[in-house]
């Protein structure tokens, strides 16, 4: 399938400002399509995703519980993305809940909490186990070491082998994949891939048009998106990472166009 689709992904790219790395994914016809697969990017929070996976794969060897608590401390709060940094110090909150907030709201505070909990070796260990091996976590999100030896980064090749991992339900466990896509699926920022799709409408408990799960990531000059296309007998694994952008929008253009053209491709459900 997305063979066909190749000439029209590369006029988008080469009509985008910045640099970008992607690589997609149809599951149903094993096609792919790849732009600079292996070129490292700056992970911002893209390396949310595999974290998330880790405190699964945690949860799964019986290192953890999902419904334990874990108290806010004043030391925890860091700037960026996130609600906790705004809250009281000494509430406690599930690791589960610590989970969500990491994934839909982006939240740094609870992805260094859960960074603490598990252990920078775990992360990389589980990194390593599910093959992403162009890719990299080093530090703590919104702090900066003493020491700075290496910084957390990506590929787009590494991030949709991940992605279809999760669709396969090879991380963890089938109901472990299947609970981080319900999580992911619930992401608040809609500004890439999804963008551009139709908005949904009909009667109550009509069947969506389409899902996305999903993740973003962004820093100056560096804007990301990766994610789960799901439409009508298809599915996607998407990964647009981009840097040297002077303006957010125009990466988020070329997500949303991405989005879209994998959309209009795809068969329409009979109405």
């Amino acid at each position: 399938m997305l063979a066909a689709l190749t000439p029209a992904l590369q006029r988008m790219i080469e009509a985008a400002r910045g640099t970008y790395g992607i690589s997609i994914y149809h599951l149903e016809s094993q096609s792919e399509f790849t732009y600079q697969p292996d070129e490292w990017f700056y992970a911002a929070s893209i390396i949310k995703v595999p974290i998330m996976a880790a405190v699964f794969d945690q949860a799964f060897k019986g290192n953890l519980r999902f419904e334990e608590k874990i108290a806010l401390r004043a030391e925890d709060m860091v700037t960026g993305s996130g609600l906790l940094q705004n809250l009281s110090p000494g509430l406690e909150l599930s690791i589960y809940d610590y989970t969500m907030l990491m994934i839909i709201d982006s939240d740094n505070t609870a992805t260094n909490i859960l960074i603490d909990r598990i252990g920078t070796q775990a992360i990389q260990d589980a990194m390593a186990e599910w093959g992403l091996t162009g890719s990299g976590f080093y530090n703590k999100i919104s702090v900066i070491p003493a020491k700075i030896e290496n910084y957390n980064k990506i590929t787009p090749r590494d991030m949709t082998h991940l992605l279809k991992l999760i669709a396969d339900g090879k991380v963890v466990s089938w109901r472990a994949c299947a609970e981080m896509v319900k999580i992911m699926k619930q992401q608040k920022y809609n500004e890439g891939l999804p963008s551009l799709l139709p908005t949904q409408d009909g009667p109550v408990g009509v069947l969506p048009l389409w899902e996305c799960a999903h993740k973003t990531g962004w820093v100056n000059g560096t804007d990301h998106d990766m994610g789960l296309l799901y439409f009508p007998r298809n599915t996607f694994a998407v990964s647009v990472f981009s840097k040297n952008i002077i303006e957010r929008k125009d990466a988020h253009g070329l997500m949303g166009q991405i989005g879209r053209l994998l959309y209009d491709t795809c068969e329409q459900p009979i109405r």
